[in-house]
This record gives structure tokens, C-alpha cells and sequence, in this order.
């Protein structure tokens, strides 16, 4: 099964999921299975991807990657529901 294939099953799951918790009015459920979503989409997507440019000797690869960063994009989402709950 190919990429669009998996992508497009992994939609429909969620859509089923998403639509019966939206039924139930458990907007919290809602957002847990958004996050799950995208993050199980962003596996699917990436999971061929190397996560270096090849060559061993790369200023750029070998350069630590933030500990915040993963901080920051949970901040984003949080701020975004915020305002779309209002």
C-alpha cells in the first residue's frame, strides 16, 4: 500500500472518530484525536525521509538540535485553540 493509500485511510479513521466525539460533545476528545492525527500523519510522511544530508563530515547535521523545539509547537497549538474557543 502506498503513501496516499495510508495517508487517505488514516483520514477516514480519524474523520469517523472525530465525528463522533464532535456528537457526543467531547470537544476534549476533539482535540486529542487531532493531535494524534497529525502526528501519526507526520510519521506516515516522514518515516522514508533520512534524517541527515549524507555526508558524515555536514556542519549543518551535526549541529544539536533545540530542546525547545518540541515546546514550541505544542505552545502553538495551545494558543490556537484558545482563540478558536472563544
Amino acid at each position: 500500500m502506498g503513501d496516499r493509500e495510508q495517508l487517505q485511510e488514516l483520514h477516514d479513521a480519524y474523520v469517523w472518530e472525530v465525528n463522533a466525539a464532535v456528537g457526543e460533545g467531547r470537544t476534549d476528545l476533539v482535540w486529542q484525536l487531532a493531535d494524534a492525527y497529525l502526528d501519526e500523519a507526520l510519521n506516515l510522511i516522514t518515516t522514508d525521509v533520512p534524517t541527515t544530508c549524507g555526508p558524515g563530515d555536514c556542519a549543518i547535521c551535526q549541529q544539536p538540535h533545540p530542546a525547545h523545539a518540541r515546546a514550541r509547537r505544542r505552545g502553538w497549538r495551545h494558543r490556537t485553540r484558545s482563540r478558536l474557543s472563544k
